[in-house]
C-alpha cells in the first residue's frame, strides 16, 4: 500500500513508519524537519506541517501515486514528554483538531478514503470505562486538554465521509511489540490501568490500513 503518515517524526510516528517499511508498504511522511528521519528505501520525506493544508497536498503528491490511506499520529506541544505538562506557548492547542481536518479535506480531493488515527482510552464513549483516578486527571490537570483534543478529532472525523478508524490507546508504554487485546469502543473490562506498547499500537495501526475489519470503530487496545 501507500500511505502518508502524518506526525511520523513523533515517539510513536516513528514506529508507525518503521513497522510500514518493514512490510513492504510506500510510505510518505510530512514532517517539520526532514533530518528527524533517516532515508530509507521506499520513503519519502517531505517538510511541512499538516497545519497547512498545502503541505498536506504537497505531501499527496510527492510520488506519482496518491496515497491509499493516512495515518495520524500526532499529540499536543508540551513543554516536556510528561502528560500532565504544560501545552508548549508557541505550539497551538488545536493542532490535532486543525491538522485532520486539513487531512480530510485533501483526502477527499485525492479521492483517499482510509484514515487510522490514535486517539486514546478515554475519548468518547470510554471514558466510562477509566477509574475514578483517570476521571479525576482527566478533569483537573493537563491531561484535559489532549482528551479534548482527541474528543474534537472523534467528532469531525466521524462527520466526514472516510473509512476511518480511531484507535483508542491506553496508555502508551516504551517496549517491544507484543500481542494486543481488542475491547470495544466503550473499553468495557479493559481493566484498572492498561498499557499498550507504542510498538503494538504501530502494528495495530498499520494492519488497520490493511484489513477493513475496524473501519468506522474506536477500539480500545491494550496488551
Amino acid at each position: 500500500m501507500h500511505l502518508l503518515i502524518l506526525g511520523g517524526s513523533g515517539r510513536t510516528g516513528k514506529l508507525i513508519v518503521e513497522e510500514a517499511l518493514s512490510k513492504g508498504h510506500i510510505v510518505v511522511a510530512l514532517v517539520r524537519s526532514p533530518s528527524s528521519l533517516a532515508p530509507r528505501f521506499n520513503l519519502t520525506i517531505v517538510e511541512g506541517t499538516p497545519l497547512k493544508r498545502e503541505d498536506i497536498s504537497r505531501a499527496f503528491r510527492a510520488t506519482p501515486t496518491s496515497p491509499e490511506a493516512v495515518l495520524v499520529a500526532l499529540s499536543l506541544k508540551r513543554v516536556s514528554d510528561s502528560p500532565f505538562a504544560a501545552i508548549s506557548p508557541d505550539a497551538p492547542i488545536s493542532i490535532m483538531e486543525d491538522s485532520v481536518a486539513n487531512a480530510l479535506s485533501v483526502m477527499k480531493e485525492f479521492e483517499t478514503k482510509r484514515i487510522v488515527i490514535l486517539s486514546q482510552w478515554g475519548a468518547g464513549n470510554s471514558l466510562s470505562s477509566t477509574n475514578l483516578l483517570f476521571r479525576a486527571m482527566f478533569r483537573h490537570t493537563n491531561m484535559k486538554h489532549g482528551l479534548a483534543a482527541h474528543n474534537a478529532v472523534d467528532e469531525e472525523t466521524r462527520q466526514a465521509d472516510v473509512e476511518f478508524v480511531l484507535v483508542r490507546a491506553c496508555v502508551l508504554a516504551d517496549g517491544d511489540a507484543a500481542p494486543i487485546r481488542v475491547y470495544p469502543e466503550d473499553g468495557k473490562g479493559v481493566g484498572f490501568l492498561p498499557k499498550v506498547t507504542r510498538a503494538s499500537a504501530a502494528r495495530f495501526m498499520v494492519e488497520a490500513c490493511e484489513k477493513s475489519c475496524f473501519v468506522g470503530k474506536s477500539p480500545v487496545i491494550s496488551n
